[in-house]
């Protein structure tokens, strides 16, 4: 039951994106929203950290940098994305970090002369073939750069998402994890701002929007969370997949977005794709390192 946490998630995460799309017709930049969203959730995470008792200090500074940066990247590739396409295709696209980590698990086992999985490969192809087929039909060509875009959200995601794993292998508390990611983000965005363009004007529909999205944004990573920490990891990552379901919804109804077969087709490959390209991972990562103990005890 603590699994459908994850249900709560991806319908926060939708409306984040609708709250994102609403912002960027006010006016305000990709920059900003990064700005807002990272400097509110840190504000929260912080509290939060003070309340249980737990210091910004770490012996794992690199680690932390690696993970905030690529964490960082990740949230305006996500942004950007969901800024200038359709919200269920920018969605989909940015939960392809599954197959992203199966394709460095399966280098990973390569490099080092294991066996090929051939499951994990199957998935990574059918993946690679359900984006060929939302994006094929679906797109025009000024859209290639906003789904590349995309597509990079979904890769430094993985590349995250690994190193919150090694992190949580440091017995790192979960708060200081995400305090420096929000850190990371609040900087680059006021970075950025400051370098390339200037705060936008607020009204009151922008100021809606971006409290929106700051909320919804900050109660997503809460819910995930708590979803992935006290449910079941394979049905928490399988569930993680309905902010696909809620975002096309949200883009239909709310934006008049048409969601064509080849739309609905290529989601579901790449549903699919993930969700197994997930499974096969954890299984050949338990087989490296049920390979790499035997080796170890010779």
């Amino acid at each position: 039951m603590q699994s459908l946490w994850m249900v709560v998630a991806a319908l926060f995460y939708a409306v984040y994106g609708m709250c994102i799309k609403f912002a960027g017709a006010c006016g305000v930049g990709s920059w900003e929203i990064l700005f807002y969203r990272s400097f509110f959730g840190l504000i929260f995470i912080y509290t939060v950290m003070r309340l249980k008792g737990i210091n910004i200090h770490t012996l794992h500074p690199w680690a932390h940098t690696v993970r905030s940066i690529a964490g960082t990247c990740a949230i305006v590739g996500g942004i950007y994305s969901i800024s200038h396409l359709n919200l269920g295709l920018a969605m989909t696209l940015n939960y392809t970090a599954p197959l992203f980590l199966g394709f460095f698990v399966l280098v990973y086992s390569l490099k080092n002369h294991a066996r090929i999985n051939w499951g994990l490969m199957t998935s990574l192809v059918f993946g690679f073939i359900g984006v060929l087929t939302l994006l094929g039909p679906t797109i025009g060509p000024n859209e290639y750069f906003a789904a590349g875009i995309g597509l990079f959200a979904g890769l430094c995601t993985a590349l995250a998402t690994g190193f919150v794993k090694r992190l949580g292998t440091f017995h790192e508390p979960e708060g200081r994890i995400i305090f420096f990611l929000m850190l990371a983000g609040t900087l680059c965005g006021l970075i950025c701002i400051l370098l390339f363009g200037q705060f936008t004007a607020w009204t009151w529909e922008s100021f809606l929007w971006i409290l929106g999205l700051c909320a919804c944004s900050t109660m997503g990573q809460v819910t995930l969370t708590l979803a992935f920490s006290r449910g079941n990891m394979v049905l928490s990552g399988a569930l993680q997949y309905t902010v696909i379901l809620f975002s096309t919804l949200l883009g239909e109804i709310v934006f008049g977005e048409a969601v064509t077969v080849a739309v609905i087709l290529g989601m579901i490959i790449i549903v699919l794709a993930g969700f197994s390209a997930s499974w096969f991972t954890k299984k050949e990562q338990s087989h490296l390192k049920t390979a790499s103990k035997k080796n170890l005890s010779k």
